[in-house]
């Protein structure tokens, strides 16, 4: 539980404990003192104001100074040259006055406006750290309560720890006792082993050993009987090359000869070439002489027509010109020879029939082999890869 006392400049808190809590209040004198020195210039105001004008020129005033926007350039002379216009019995000054107190009239009921919202603020802010305050105290009374309560049972608590960590003592000591007598027990056991461990692993060795003479004695006879045969053999293999490189000279020499012959059976050939080509070219010489064209020098010959040109005019031609035999020997198939090819019948009558587009003679034709094989030199290795 807590109480509260309040006194001009402080908040009191007494509890159930006798503990004491103090906040400090906030001061609004100030604020009051402004508010009414706002309220006595917001009636003398009003006052001027209604001696000046009446309500409806008032209203009218304001009309006429609301329709100029405060971004406009030269505002000011702008409405007080139609206020002058409108209020022609009203001097300059007493347009100007009026203007004044107009604006000390709004300044003041904005700066109460300010002061009174301020103040409501504070003031809800007091409040609120009033209750917070009462809060604060009420539940550090709880806890202080509840600190005592744990207080006794944490030392109830600690009272029975003491007791069972002495047992625990007790029984820890015992078992300790215990364990150094069974881990001397074993200590002994693990020593006599060791002793038979180390008993046996000498006799162990003392046999390995002698296996390991008799294995080495072994591997040694081996060795020597296997130096033996490779000597042996080493003894064989120089012989035999000692021989080969005697053959192998005599050979050497061989080929150089027969290289030496090649080379001059060359020559001889190449010789024989250069003087078969010269004769050749002699006997060209003569042929070219024997058949070459003497021409005498014609100019009219040279600039008359021809007998083709002739032809082709029409001058000097006969007018029955019988075709004695053919102009030029053909080298090639008659019709009978093409038309014996089995292949060209069997395309003739698919071609009759409207089938040699069809799948069946693409798959067929190909299949056809000629009367006779074609030669080896004819076919075309165009199209192999």
């Amino acid at each position: 539980m807590c109480a509260a006392s309040a006194s001009p400049d402080h908040l009191v808190f007494f509890m159930k404990t006798g503990m004491r809590s103090t906040k400090y209040k906030p001061v609004d004198y100030q604020q009051l003192r402004a508010l009414t020195e706002a309220q006595k210039l917001a009636s003398a105001c009003t006052e001027l104001k209604n001696c000046q004008l009446g309500e409806e020129d008032h209203w009218i005033y304001q009309a006429i100074v609301d329709q100029y926007s405060g971004d406009l350039v030269g505002r000011r002379t702008l409405y007080l040259d139609m206020l002058q216009r409108y209020y022609p019995h009203k001097s300059r000054h007493d347009l100007v006055k009026h203007e004044k107190y107009c604006d000390q009239y709004r300044f003041a009921r904005e700066q109460r406006r300010i002061l009174l919202s301020n103040w409501n603020k504070n003031r809800k802010d007091f409040i609120q750290k009033a209750v917070l305050t009462l809060i604060e105290a009420c539940a550090t009374h709880e806890m202080e309560s509840t600190l005592a309560k744990d207080r006794k049972k944490q030392q109830e608590l600690c009272a029975d720890l003491k007791a069972k960590v002495i047992q625990w003592r007790a029984h820890q000591e015992e078992v300790a006792r215990l364990e150094m007598e069974i881990s001397s027990r074993r200590r002994e056991k693990e020593e006599e082993k060791k002793k038979l461990w180390k008993e046996k692993e000498l006799l162990q060795r003392e046999e390995k050993k002698k296996k390991i003479r008799k294995y080495w004695a072994k591997k040694e006879q081996k060795w020597q009987e296997m130096e033996m045969r490779d000597l042996q053999r080493l003894e064989e293999l120089k012989k035999l090359m000692t021989e080969q490189s005697v053959k192998d000279r005599e050979r050497v020499k061989y080929r150089q000869e027969l290289l030496e012959k090649r080379l001059i059976e060359k020559k001889e050939a190449a010789l024989q070439e250069v003087h078969e080509d010269e004769e050749r070219t002699h006997r060209l010489e003569a042929l070219r002489k024997q058949v070459a064209v003497v021409a005498q020098f014609d100019p009219v010959r040279m600039m008359s027509d021809t007998m083709a040109s002739k032809a082709r005019m029409g001058i000097e031609i006969e007018e029955e010109f019988i075709l004695q035999k053919p102009l030029f020997t053909l080298n090639t198939y008659n019709e009978q020879q093409i038309i014996s090819d089995p292949r060209i019948r069997f395309e003739l009558a698919l071609r009759k029939a409207g089938l040699h587009k069809t799948f069946y003679a693409r798959e067929m034709l190909p299949k056809i082999s000629p009367q006779k094989p074609p030669r080896k030199d004819m076919e075309s290795s165009v199209f192999k890869i």
